[in-house]
């Protein structure tokens, strides 16, 4: 592939990596934070919206190590489509479950924990590809760009969490989380990971 074909789509990948990591970053804080007022509003119980919480911050504490370690040795672009189609099956099942049964503490307590794994693999394996999806030169742009976006998700998502929560239905929210996860999906495919990969064995 000549040079001048590479840098064009090293522009492509600063896009789309910007706006999948956006929606991957940002939709897991959202929704951590919209179903934490949720079950503090069906429950009444602090504990029981803290233990949600804990369910979103310990698995990502607890599998990071492991998250670097798999994202070195396997395909990252395989890990970070894996990871986001996972989030998508698990918000859809969440959604099943709350058409059919009605929300439990359990199951938002399993997909929360689910979440937080699926995105902890996809955020690691995400910032590692970074030398391999764009030309040395836009690495520290590509840095920076992944730095807003994890900045925009930890400062934005608890306002854009609570404005949502209180502006749509439970259901809608999670149609919309499931949407967004879709078209991250989409994104992360017509990636080429290795476009400026130097990774050694």
């Amino acid at each position: 592939m000549d040079e001048s074909r590479k840098l064009k789509i090293a522009t492509y990948h600063l896009f789309t990596f910007t706006i999948s990591k956006i929606i991957s970053s940002f939709g897991a804080q959202v929704y951590a934070f919209a179903i934490s007022f949720h079950i503090l509003q069906i429950t009444g119980s602090a504990t029981s919206f803290a233990a949600n919480l804990l369910c979103n911050i310990l698995p990502r504490t607890l599998i990071s190590p492991f998250a670097g370690y798999v994202a070195d040795k396997y395909s990252r672009k395989k890990i970070v489509i894996f990871a986001q189609i996972t989030t998508t099956l698990a918000i859809s099942g969440l959604l099943y479950v709350s058409l059919t049964y009605g929300l439990s503490l359990t199951a938002i307590y399993i997909t929360t924990c689910i979440l937080a794994i699926a995105s902890s693999f996809s955020s690691v394996t995400f910032t590692s590809s970074i030398t391999g999806l764009v030309d040395e030169a836009r690495i520290q742009r590509a840095m920076s760009l992944n730095q807003i976006a994890m900045s925009f998700a930890a400062i934005g998502s608890p306002a854009a969490g609570g404005l949502l929560y209180g502006a749509v239905s439970m259901e809608i929210f999670l149609v919309i989380y499931i949407a967004a996860s879709i078209i991250a999906v989409f994104l992360e495919s017509t990636m080429n990971f290795n476009l400026f990969a130097k990774r050694k064995t």
